[in-house]
């Protein structure tokens, strides 16, 4: 049982024999041939989601978050022009709408004031309703200019303070958003080239943001709204992702750079590296689940080939990777039904790619 436990790609561990018994006689051989040590490239994939205004066109998608107490997943779509909705509380995601907001990018949820933000190509953030009792759910019920001549991009709320970060990547600017007022209440002006994630750490109350052009975090204060300060990576990084495990203040950069492509293991507390790993890199987003002290780091541009990556244990290791696509740069993860999302920008097939999370060998 415990050789299966380390191999078998399944959905929930209260599943695995199930899900080892319902899959095609072939599959079941596979796992147990192919995937003899979790540390490899593993995949067992569920089929893909379509999104049928575009179905059959080739997609441009960003970010992926998703409400995991409603098992709602939003996505920001170039394409349609909004942010797409789909139901996850089963481990197939069907698609429910699009919300038009303008070519969307960044998309963060803010549960506590029942809104989605999402920062769109003309330089704005689009503020979406997802009250359930409201009579304007999934309606654009704001959209505010930041000002730049360039997309508002990637973005991170604090629930404590019930702020919003936005990034315009290319125009140097970070907006913050008064997110019960629908307000910007405050923005830092030229901070650089190629601003990208910002995090939030529910551990020390701050809010982290990478920068690929500048290979630099940097640090905010959002009860004050204050840049504390600038760090630089200290190698060739150029990190785009940022992803936090508050309990450790740890944080995975997902590194942009591709020669040497790596990804790094940085300290928060001390503001400095504490390794790298060289089994993926060249990516984007990261994200942690702090259930199983997880990382995920969707790695889409690793010259061997697009992976999505998982990482975590103590001290922090590569753990496995999950063969993807050029193009799956982003990633979102159902923690009900431990289904791994990514997205399908390949030629003609515009959607998402779904795959079971890995059993993580203690």
């Amino acid at each position: 049982m415990e050789t299966v436990r380390a191999v078998a790609a399944v959905g929930s561990r209260a599943r695995l024999a199930g899900s080892i018994c319902s899959a095609p006689a072939w599959a079941a051989a596979l796992l147990v041939i192919a995937l003899p040590v979790i540390a490899a490239d593993v995949a067992l994939p569920l089929p893909n989601v379509d999104i049928p205004p575009i179905k059959e066109k080739t997609g441009s998608f960003d970010i992926i978050d998703i409400d995991q107490a409603a098992h709602l997943m939003y996505v920001g779509d170039r394409i349609s022009q909004g942010v797409d909705i789909f139901d996850v509380s089963t481990p197939s995601a069907r698609y429910l709408q699009t919300v038009p907001t303008g070519p969307a990018n960044g998309v963060s949820i803010a549960k506590n004031v029942k809104k989605v933000f999402a920062g769109t190509n003309d330089s704005s953030v689009a503020i979406i309703d997802i009250d359930p009792a409201s009579p304007t759910r999934n309606t654009v019920i704001a959209k505010l200019n930041t000002g730049g001549r360039k997309r508002a991009d990637e973005m991170d709320y604090d629930p404590r303070e019930k702020k919003l970060y936005a990034a315009n990547s290319d125009d140097g600017i970070v907006s913050v958003v008064d997110a019960v007022h629908n307000a910007i209440i405050k923005q830092f002006t030229d901070m650089g080239e190629g601003l990208e994630q910002p995090r939030y750490n529910p551990g020390d109350g701050m809010m982290y943001m990478t920068s690929s052009d500048q290979n630099a975090v940097f640090q905010f204060d959002p009860r004050k709204d204050v840049l504390i300060k600038k760090y630089d990576v200290g190698i060739a990084c150029r990190p785009n992702g940022l992803a936090i495990n508050p309990a450790t203040n740890q944080a995975l950069l997902g590194c942009s750079n591709r020669d040497p492509a790596m990804t790094v293991l940085w300290d928060l507390r001390g503001h400095g590296m504490i390794t790298t790993f060289s089994q993926a890199g060249a990516g984007d987003m990261a994200f942690y689940y702090p259930k199983e002290d997880l990382y995920f780091f969707a790695a889409s541009n690793f010259p061997p080939g697009a992976v999505l990556a998982i990482f975590g244990g103590s001290p922090v290791r590569w753990i496995a990777n999950i063969p993807t696509a050029v193009g799956s740069h982003a990633l979102g993860f159902d923690e009900t039904n431990h289904v791994i999302y990514t997205l399908d920008q390949r030629p003609n097939s515009a959607g998402l790619m779904a795959f079971w999370l890995p059993a993580i060998p203690k």
